[in-house]
């Protein structure tokens, strides 16, 4: 969809007048921004152009250089491109202007409940801007890690938003591409909620509505990538793999050097899950010369973050040290006390690995104790676990059966699915009769990581 150029009929008709009216709008955008239709399109012009075989497949007039096309008719031509840039001109600035009012706006709305801001959005047209709609989606892409349940809604209302915007207004093509990027935004904060149902649903129509739009392939690469990070939650590797493969060719074309790199992270991720760790480090890697720390730093944050879990996993332990002591001054700058919890956490399974085993064991108590109290039950699970693999690689059954009791309130938390818990109690169970094994321990773990997202994942080790 992104290499959409027209055709020598459909450029023909745009000059005898013969394309219905919002056709001719969106190929006057197109030629506006494509420096070379536009001068195919001044080589179609009766008498000047290059024989009928040439033009069937865009080549220039003999010699290599077009035809000068007659005055009347490159009057023509630049009246309708001057046209399409006045129109262009106007609409970037009243765009700008309507970003300039989406703060306050944003802020009225934050101030009003769930069904008051749905019926501001109704009634009140100061709110009907593109503007807004740029802001809403901006609250949902920030709130979807920590707090997907508020993403979610801020999506919603954004997608509600679209009703009322003008294609007269924004362009043809705006109102469906306002749509596809909603229900893209909307499909992802669904898969961090492990609605993988509804995230399908939502992504089948946001390509829907993609192929009405202007066709930006922005929006193209970018749903791509969603559907990417569903294809691996579900554990579908290979699919998530050739669906970032197309959205980074996207991006090439395009010249996003940026997103580039965010698709590099993201690859990195399922190499990372598929335990092609040699892959996933060197994916990560190359990324940190293409991703820009001024656009989103949590972007680095989260390479290097990746970056040593990768080192680890392949027994790099004191290189991870090194580059935990690099992103440590980063963190704290840029990320939030989850962020920080996380490098602690793989701080301790590094002195694990270095064979500091009293630094180990404090961190993943400093580390478990943090997640209880912030209720991520989940969480608090597997450090639990990284935990009792030391106890149980040293012998230590009792420790291991004490922690076993500590993790007791975990197994009420609403966050942990059935199936969870009873992974969870066939290692209490085991810990209790002093049988806790190394490889049973890694088992349960392992379970764990994969239901994380896929809540209906049947437990069937332990026996």
């Amino acid at each position: 969809m992104s290499g959409w150029h027209p055709d020598p009929s459909q450029l023909e008709r745009f000059l005898n007048d013969d394309l219905p009216d919002e056709e001719s709008r969106t190929l006057q955008r197109h030629l506006f921004a494509c420096p070379d239709c536009e001068e195919r399109l001044i080589r179609l012009l009766p008498g000047r152009g290059p024989s009928g075989a040439d033009r069937a497949i865009g080549w220039p007039a003999a010699g290599g250089r077009p035809a000068t096309p007659d005055p009347e008719y490159q009057g023509v031509i630049q009246r309708v491109l001057s046209g399409a840039r006045r129109e262009i001109d106007r609409r970037d600035s009243r765009l700008s202007r309507e970003r300039t009012a989406a703060a306050d706006l944003l802020e009225e709305l934050r101030e009003q409940g769930p069904e008051q801001r749905r019926s501001i959005l109704r009634y009140s047209p100061r709110h009907h801007s593109w503007g807004l709609f740029e802001r809403l989606l901006e609250e949902g892409r920030r709130a979807v890690l920590e707090a997907p349940r508020e993403a979610e809604e801020w999506l919603q209302l954004a997608l509600e938003l679209t009703d009322f915007l003008s294609a007269r207004r924004y362009g043809p093509g705006s109102v469906d591409a306002a749509k596809a990027r909603a229900w893209g935004y909307l499909g992802n904060a669904l898969r961090v909620l492990a609605d993988f149902r509804g995230a399908e649903e939502a992504f089948a129509r946001a390509e829907e509505h993609l192929s009405r739009s202007w066709l930006d392939p922005l929006d193209e690469a970018l749903i791509l990538e969603y559907r990417a990070a569903l294809r691996r939650a579900q554990r579908r590797f290979d699919e998530a793999l050739s669906l970032l493969d197309e959205a980074g060719s996207l991006y090439r074309e395009i010249n996003e050097p940026h997103a580039q790199g965010r698709v590099l992270v993201m690859k990195g991720l399922v190499l990372q899950y598929m335990g092609e760790t040699a892959a996933a480090t060197r994916c990560l890697r190359s990324s940190l010369f293409l991703v820009d720390p001024a656009e989103d730093p949590r972007l680095v944050v989260i390479t290097h973050y990746n970056l040593v879990h990768c080192l680890n996993d392949d027994g790099h332990f004191s290189e991870a040290q090194g580059l935990i002591a690099e992103t440590r001054p980063l963190l704290e700058r840029l990320g939030g006390r989850s962020d920080l919890l996380r490098l602690r956490w793989l701080e301790a399974k590094t002195a694990d690995g270095l064979g500091r085993i009293g630094d180990a064991e404090s961190a993943f108590l400093e580390v478990r104790d943090a997640f209880i109290a912030d209720g991520l039950a989940y969480n608090a699970a597997l450090v639990s676990l990284d935990l009792a693999a030391v106890y149980a690689r040293l012998g230590r059954a009792a420790e291991a059966k004490r922690l076993a009791v500590e993790m007791l309130p975990i197994f009420s938390s609403r966050e942990v699915h059935r199936e969870a818990v009873a992974a969870l109690i066939v290692f209490q169970r085991a810990a209790e009769m002093e049988q806790l094994t190394l490889p049973l321990v890694r088992e349960i773990a392992a379970y764990l990581e994969r239901a994380r997202g896929n809540p209906s994942l049947r437990f069937r080790g332990g026996a």
